[in-house]
């Protein structure tokens, strides 16, 4: 791999080992790692939010399980050095080189073994969380990370308690990820929008262009009309079905029926599925055996997306009342 050209450095904002008070404030004058994805998803309720914990200071104090993942994190950055040319923990506040507000606190820091920098980020999940993909809002604070610390990589470790809270045996899984300008431009330009918001005053309304506004203006009256009728729609449709059900046969076959306002046609869809205790109880032998096929093929078909990814994107549209944000 071609080692590429050092980004600038960015700035000490607040060393490591400050005050916890000079750390918030910190954390308060720009926008972090944690906050970026939300800020950049998220609606103008999320803005107010966010506003309302930078001027008043945030409410949240921990959970168990917030806890226990900080109780790792040590260890993990320590295993991640095995991963790693060299690393170290980080306890730094950093600003950006290209916008002072822009800051962040990653877990370490280090260098890959291609001479590269790179930014480590460690969770600890709770026993039974599934999935065998980087969680989004995770995926966003090491977008903004490498933004921030002028990294070209980021090292993601997580590791899922077992069912007594313990580290796993195996160890964490650690998957490199790498540095993707677009949905860095992305999270910048939602950023920065939020940050002269907030300068503003944090106003009601966002500062549209005019074609949106107009397209907005034409669009919302009606969706809100909409909205009505449906909750309207629903009710009725539930008081109907409850009076079909009463039919003789309907439960199983449906009904048909027609009246002087319109009619109606109730369909009844049967599905089989296997009845997984039946079959334990029956054949233990055969369940276990396609127990064991079931997760082979789900781990091939998770490295399969891993080394062979296809994007597909789809886009939805849902509305925010006024008096919601």
């Amino acid at each position: 791999m071609t080692k590429t050209a050092p980004r600038p450095h960015p700035r000490i904002v607040v060393p490591e080992g400050a005050p916890h008070d000079e750390w918030l404030d910190g954390r308060a004058e720009g926008a972090t790692a944690s906050e970026a994805y939300e800020i950049a998803r998220g609606s103008m309720k999320t803005w107010r939010r966010i506003a309302e914990t930078k001027m008043n200071g945030s409410k949240f104090r921990g959970t168990a399980a917030t806890r226990a993942g900080h109780a790792r994190e040590a260890a993990l950055l320590d295993e991640a050095a095995e991963h790693l040319a060299f690393a170290q923990p980080n306890g730094t506040l950093w600003a950006s080189v290209d916008n002072d507000r822009h800051r962040s606190t990653p877990d370490g820091r280090g260098i890959d073994r291609d001479g590269r920098h790179v930014v480590i980020e460690v969770k600890r999940h709770e026993h039974g969380h599934k999935g065998d993909k980087i969680p989004a809002d995770h995926l966003g604070q090491m977008q903004w990370q490498m933004h921030v610390d002028g990294a070209e990589a980021a090292l993601y470790g997580s590791e899922i308690a077992d069912e007594d809270g313990m580290p796993p045996v195996e160890g964490a899984t650690w998957t490199i990820v790498e540095r993707d300008q677009e949905y860095i431009d992305w999270l910048i330009y939602r950023v920065d929008k939020f940050l002269t918001w907030f300068d503003d005053g944090c106003p009601a309304v966002d500062d549209l262009t005019p074609a949106v506004a107009a397209a907005l203006a034409a669009w919302a009256p009606v969706k809100t009309a909409l909205i009505s009728v449906t909750a309207r729609e629903k009710a009725a449709n539930a008081a109907l079905r409850v009076e079909l059900d009463k039919l003789p046969h309907a439960q199983r076959f449906g009904a048909v029926g027609m009246g002087e306002a319109g009619g109606y046609q109730l369909t009844v869809t049967e599905n089989v599925s296997t009845d997984e205790a039946a079959w334990h109880e029956a054949d233990p032998v055969g369940y276990t055996r396609a127990q064991a096929l079931r997760i082979e093929l789900a781990d091939l078909e998770a490295a399969a997306r891993l080394a062979y990814p296809l994007y597909t994107r789809k886009s939805t549209m849902s509305f925010q009342g006024a008096e919601n944000v």
